[in-house]
Order: C-alpha cells, then structure tokens, then sequence
C-alpha cells in the first residue's frame, strides 16, 4: 500500500470536530494554542538538551580509555537490510557505523535486489575499502524479513544491533551497549531511547523511555530502536519469521521476551530516525499500514502463546497502539471494599451521600455481576443511607453488601486492611467511596490484568468531575509522589499516548486499585502508619519490591469527587516516613523505573529538564 495522507488528515478533523463539539469555539481555540505551545517549547527545549549533551573530545577520550580496561570487548553485528533507497542517506547510515568510537563491529548488509544500480557500487565500494562491511546480493526480492535474515546469516559477533537503511547510530551507541555489557554481561536485551532527523540533520521528536514494561509494550511497540540482542538467543528463536514484514522486530522481541528476563534500557539517545516519506514511523503514521498490519497479528500470536488466551484490538485513532484484551478465568468473585465516612456531596442531580452514589454507580453500571461490596465505617454512615443500601425502595435484601464497622478513629489503611479480613473474592477492589463508575466493564478491565501471576497492583484511571484528570499513574521521582498529567484534559494523549493505553507504573492510587487477594496478604496488606496519604504508595512499593509489576488501564474509568471522606493535607511526618522506610528501595531503584531520567523532576508532565 502507499501513503495515504487524506486519512491522517481526516482523523485530525475527526478529532478537532469532537473538541469544538464539547468544548465550544474558545475551548477549541484554547486546545490548538495549548497543543502549539507545548510542541514548540519541547522541541526548544530539546535542542537545547542537544547543545549540552553533545559529546566532547575529552569525553571521546575517556571513552577510549574505558575500552582499554574492559575485561569484555563484544563484537556487535549490525544487521541492516537495503532496498532501493537514495544513495545519500544509504551512505550516511554506512558512515554513522564506521563513525563509531566503540571498534569491535562488524556491518552486515544484505541488498534485497534493489533495481537501481547506485546500490550494488556504494555496497561493493565500502565492502572493499573495510573488510568489517559484509555485503550479500538476493537474487530476487524477498521483503524485508527475507533480506534480515540473510544479513543476519552473516553475523559472527556476540550481539545483533538492528539499523534501517536511512537511519543513523549516535556516534556513542556501540560504546555505550558494551559498558552495559560490561556492567551487566548477562545482558540478553538491550534498548535505548530514540529521536528523529529531518533531511537537513536537525534532531527532533525525542522518544526518552521507561525502563521495561512489557503491558506498555504490549500497547505499542516502544522499545525500538535501538535495540541489540544477544546473537545465540536470536539464533534459538530462529531470527525473523516470515509473514511479519514492517513489524518483524516487534515478532521478535515478543518471542525473545518469553525466553529471557535479562532486559536493560540505556537512557541515552543512540538511534535518529530519518524523516522522509518512505519511513514507517518517522514519515507518518500512513506511511505503511502494512507495517500496523503486521505488528496486530504479532501481537495475536503472541496472545495465542500466552497462558492467558484472550485477543487484540486497535486503540481507537491511534494507528500503530493496542489494546491487548483477556478473558476472564473463571468467574471469579470480586470483592469491592469501600471505607466510608458517610459525608456528602454535590452532583447534578442534587445532594447525596457519596457512599449511596458510588454504590448505585456500581450496581446500575455494572456489566461484570459476581462481586461483593465490603463497607468498612466508624459508625458514621447515615442510618437513612445504610438503609437505602441495604433495604431498597422494593424491600429485597441485598445479598452482596455487607458491613463491618470499627470503633477507632479514621485510618484508611486500618479501614482497608479490617474489609480485607472481612473479604471473600480472590480478587481484592479498593476504593473510595467519593468515586463514580462510568466505564460499565471496569471490572472485567481490571481483572483481566490483576489475575495475570506477574502483575500485582491494578489501577483506573480517575477524572474529576469537570473532566481533569486525577489519576493516570503515581510516579515517584526523588521520593516525591506524583500523579502524572495531573489537571490535564482527561483526553489528553500523554507521552505517547501512555495516557490513552495501558501502561506500568510504579505505583498506583487506592482510591481504585485491584489486586489478588493472596497478594495482598503476601506483602502484609496497607501500612497503618500511614493513616490518611502515601499508604498506596507504600504498599505499591511493597508489591513491587515483592517482584510484581503495577499497571494502570485508561479503560477503567471513574469520576473521582476527591477528598469528601477525609480532610486533605498531609498528617506529621507522613513524607519523611514513607522516605526514610523506602530509601534503600529508591537508591536501589536508581529512580523511578518508569520514568526516563532525562525527563524533569519538577512536575510529571514527562518534559526535559
């Protein structure tokens, strides 16, 4: 297929019609100046970035000096397929290797018999000029899976570095892949945050990533370029398959996953695109669609190879992101624990006890049926409103809905962990009882990441009710807890578009957060030092320090009325005990995992520093 831009086209007035639709002229006025205001400043302040990062000689040097003293020299086999491209850029991908201050290299080309002859002279050309160039001529043209794998035929070093045919290698990326090596030989997989360059080599669009997560990649396939991987495991999953063009490296990190948890992100930026129309992702998303194509039968067999069977389906207008669906197993039982205070709040619809409009929100909306609600009060629930919970307007019971009540003074983590004890579902649902469902198959979304053996904490993401957002994602940078684009429209794609697809995070809010209920005992349910704030961090950092990974999904929605059960503000020392406790577990960490530390500390709104 070729490009077709009237479809990109039309999906972007798609889009400003919706927000003109709900927000007015002003509104939409006041999204374009702010979309404008905020791709101009981050490409300013990349460039900026660029300037300061921009390596010297004496830094040239030292790294000269490193290699001396390494005890590993790896040799890295870049692989890079050719078809037809401009001789320009073919050879300005050629150089960016040979350029590199790391020397144990070998380029590995395989032409996939490209028609214009300016290819075969520059290839026979640097092949002769350095004996570490290979160079293979097919007969006839396979794709760019065929032409991968004769390249690859050709590697004899100890790890494999993909390159397109019109990129470029960071002069440093080879050199910086062997440090790590050196720090970690064990090393199986390892990736490194990316750019683009336009014809003129401005550098632009940088993409700084969070260290491994697969549930995001599982959404889009992030790791990219560049990525390097150890030459025997390539070799055991049997290189590129066939049938995947244009997505064949994503096939192939998918099944070198399953075989190796020795994964490694390097958070320097070692890879440029090239911006010309012929490349997948750099050019536009229309590039080729084959390559989306591809990448969704990918993810399907990947699925299919997965202890947890389920399907994929496409992020809507989000060509080249996913949804990864599973089924449920079994019919679990869900057991929904609300601490309430009985206070009250203000909707359209008038004045009512939060806890009787979260409760009617999960009843009414709903699609997921088999669940308890465990409410966990200081007996200060209305009676008039126990009563319309317990004893509808019709005067049939309520069978899932019980109530366990506590003496001493409100505790959130004390609250929780008493419904805990009082809980029978295999699956745990912390939630506040100033929240409203409006996603109706919120549970089924939760489920099916809380009942995945690896995953641990399952958040939601959480609106105010004019449409902000509250919660997407806590991140926790420099023992500062922070949710990320906090205030910003609830439709706001986030960085790369972490805030519209599924994503791991280091932590998650308990005022909707799921987990198994053999977790939650495992890692000692909440902290009851933390009586008001930072108990779901903590117990997020307990769950993942136990091994478990935390993910927040976009497809569980709630309206979050924050603040109506308890009063806001921190308590004495909450901060610098949730620090002090986790300080061996941050330094360890070396900052957020999630998190690029690149990004800025100040707020979490994933900008330069």
């Amino acid at each position: 297929m070729s490009a077709n831009p009237l479809v990109s086209i039309s999906r972007k007035l798609v889009k400003l019609w919706r927000v003109w639709r709900e927000r007015n002229t002003i509104g939409l006025l006041k999204f374009l100046y702010r979309r404008s205001l905020e791709k101009f400043r981050g490409q300013a302040n990349y460039q900026k970035w660029v300037a300061r990062e921009c390596l010297t000689r004496a830094d040239l040097l030292a790294a000269q000096r490193a290699i001396e003293g390494w005890s590993i020299r790896p040799t890295f086999s870049v692989i890079m397929p050719v078809y037809n491209v401009e001789a320009v850029w073919l050879e300005k991908a050629i150089r960016s290797v040979q350029n590199q201050i790391y020397p144990h290299w070998e380029l590995c080309i395989a032409d996939d018999a490209s028609p214009k002859p300016h290819i075969k002279q520059i290839l026979t050309r640097y092949s002769k000029l350095d004996p570490r160039i290979k160079v293979v001529f097919r007969s006839e043209n396979g794709q760019i899976v065929a032409a991968s794998n004769d390249a690859l035929a050709l590697a004899t070093g100890d790890y494999i570095a993909l390159l397109d045919h019109d990129d470029e290698l960071a002069v440093n990326a080879l050199f910086e892949n062997a440090k790590l090596i050196n720090e970690h030989p064990e090393a199986d997989f390892i990736y490194s945050d990316e750019d683009k360059m336009d014809t003129a080599g401005k550098r632009l669009d940088p993409f700084f990533k969070p260290d491994w997560s697969p549930d995001y990649f599982h959404a889009c396939m992030y790791t990219c370029h560049l990525g390097v991987y150890r030459t025997s495991l390539i070799r055991e999953i049997n290189g590129f398959r066939a049938g995947y063009d244009g997505s064949q490296d994503y096939d192939l990190v998918l099944r070198m996953v399953e075989r190796t948890k020795q994964i490694y992100h390097i958070p320097k930026v070692l890879y440029h695109w090239r911006i010309i129309p012929a490349s997948v992702t750099a050019g536009g998303e229309q590039a080729k669609p084959w390559a989306y194509i591809a990448a969704r039968q990918a993810l399907e067999a990947m699925v299919a190879r997965s202890p947890y069977p389920g399907w994929v389906e496409a992020a809507p207008d989000r060509p080249g992101f996913w949804r990864v669906r599973r089924h449920i197993l079994g019919e679990p039982l869900i057991s929904i624990i609300i601490p309430s205070a009985g206070k009250a709040l203000h909707t359209s619809e008038g004045s009512l006890v939060a806890l009787e409009n979260c409760i009617r929100s999960i009843q009414e909306r709903s699609t997921y049926r088999k669940f308890e609600l465990v409410l966990v009060d200081g007996y200060d629930i209305p009676d008039s409103t126990l009563a319309a919970i317990m004893q509808p307007a019709d005067g049939s019971p309520v069978a899932n809905v019980r109530l366990v009540r506590s003496e001493e003074p409100f505790n959130f983590a004390h609250r929780i962990n008493q419904g805990a004890a009082n809980a029978r579902g295999e699956f745990l649902l912390l939630l506040n009882d100033d929240t409203e469902v409006t996603t109706p198959a919120w549970l089924e979304s939760m489920v099916e990441f809380a009942q995945q053996e690896a995953i641990g904490a399952v958040g939601a993401k959480l609106l105010y009710p004019d449409g902000k957002i509250q919660h997407g994602g806590v991140m926790v940078l420099g023992g500062n807890p922070g949710h990320a684009f906090h205030g910003f429209d609830g439709d706001h794609p986030g960085y790369f578009c972490s805030n519209l697809v599924n994503r791991n995070y280091l932590a998650v809010t308990a005022a909707c957060l799921m987990i198994r209920t053999e977790v939650f005992h495992q890692v000692g349910g909440m902290d009851e030092i933390f009586p008001l704030n930072y108990n779901d961090v903590d117990f997020c950092l307990k769950v993942h320090e136990a091994g478990y990974r935390n993910v927040v999904t976009p497809y569980a929605q709630l309206i979050h009325y924050e603040s109506l059960s308890r009063k806001p503000g921190l308590q004495p020392n909450e901060w610098e005990t949730l620090n002090q406790k986790w300080s061996h577990y941050f330094a360890k960490l070396n900052g957020d995992p999630y998190y690029n530390p690149n990004l800025s500390h100040r707020e979490v709104t994933f900008e330069l520093w």
